[in-house]
């Protein structure tokens, strides 16, 4: 089964500049850098790392990795799509450090996706087989907000029907909530995890990334990150919020790296069951509260999108 989203990889034109707001000032945590790429991880994390920075020409989304229950289960995947006729790719060495094998997958959108089961672990043991301590406890080298763990993606799609057929009925993804539109669904919010989304999808004109999503400690955490870019001389990479969704009802604040890209800053959604049925909201009740529950006017800037990996999959032959 598939059990969360777990890595997500952003092409950046300038990775000095991008070390500087995401390590110096936002906190994350440097893991390696090679020549192209940063790793990075947020403070509660196992995983080695969640997020890569990929210097290329062009900003885009480069891909986005759902992490598996076992290494069995990419060949069910591989089953899955050969059956709907999905093109996939088995890649038995990563190019990035610590990652086993992968299942690379142009989901019907193009979102570049890449499905996996090993993924290198901090180490949290001790000369004797104790103990030494558990990621999150080195408050004391953290800088910055400094982000928590890793929790969404979201996603835009010509149409969420579509998408849901490929999210749901393929992947077995459960959706928490949807936007019910005039000539089908505006929005739907996925995951496999119990909390309200790994990745939601939302109509566009065409397949885009909208932001990535860390959560921090509590409202505090999200109210302070305003005042940290501000304070760094990022104040104009402060784009919406503080505000609550109604949708999720996640406090929120939605943030602009040096490239553009768009992270939410996130904390206080809830926890259903998986099996429950949707919680489905009509469009006119989305505009009306389900966006925002209370905050600032959203800005026009905020509709913006960032474009998705134009090279992923290219080398596999189209069926």
């Amino acid at each position: 089964m598939i059990l969360r989203l777990g890595q997500i990889e952003l092409f950046v034109t300038d990775l000095n500049k991008s070390k500087e707001f995401y390590v110096d000032v936002l906190g994350f945590i440097e893991v390696e850098r090679t020549e192209d790429s940063l790793y990075l991880k947020a403070t509660d994390e196992f995983d080695k790392y969640s997020l890569i920075l990929t210097q290329k020409p062009v900003a885009a989304l480069g891909s986005f990795g759902l992490r598996v229950s076992t290494p069995d289960y990419l060949e069910v995947l591989k089953r899955k799509h050969d059956e709907v006729g999905i093109r996939t790719e088995f890649c038995l060495d990563s190019p990035h450090p610590g990652k086993g094998p992968s299942l690379k997958v142009a989901e019907p959108n193009g979102h570049p996706v890449e499905f996996y089961h090993s993924m290198e672990q901090i180490d949290v043991s001790n000369q004797n087989g104790g103990v030494k301590a558990l990621p999150m406890r080195h408050t004391h080298l953290h800088r910055g907000i400094p982000p928590i763990r890793i929790d969404h993606m979201n996603l835009r799609v010509p149409n969420v029907d579509k998408a849901l057929e490929y999210w749901n009925d393929v992947l077995g993804f459960s959706t928490s909530e949807y936007v019910q539109g005039k000539d089908g669904k505006f929005a739907a919010w996925t995951r496999a995890k119990t909390s309200t989304h790994d990745v939601a999808l939302v109509k566009h004109k065409e397949t885009a990334l909208h932001h990535i999503a860390y959560t921090v400690d509590g409202i505090a955490g999200v109210v302070r990150t305003a005042d940290l870019l501000a304070d760094a001389g990022y104040r104009d990479s402060v784009e919406y919020g503080p505000g609550r969704h109604g949708v999720s009802n996640a406090f929120f604040l939605y943030v602009r790296d040096p490239d553009g890209h768009r992270i939410e800053i996130y904390s206080g959604d809830y926890n259903r069951d998986t099996d429950l049925a949707p919680i489905g909201w009509t469009q006119e009740d989305y505009e009306k509260n389900g966006r925002l529950w209370w905050g600032p006017t959203v800005p026009e800037r905020f509709f913006e999108t960032t474009p998705v990996n134009s090279e992923w999959m290219k080398s596999v032959i189209q069926r």
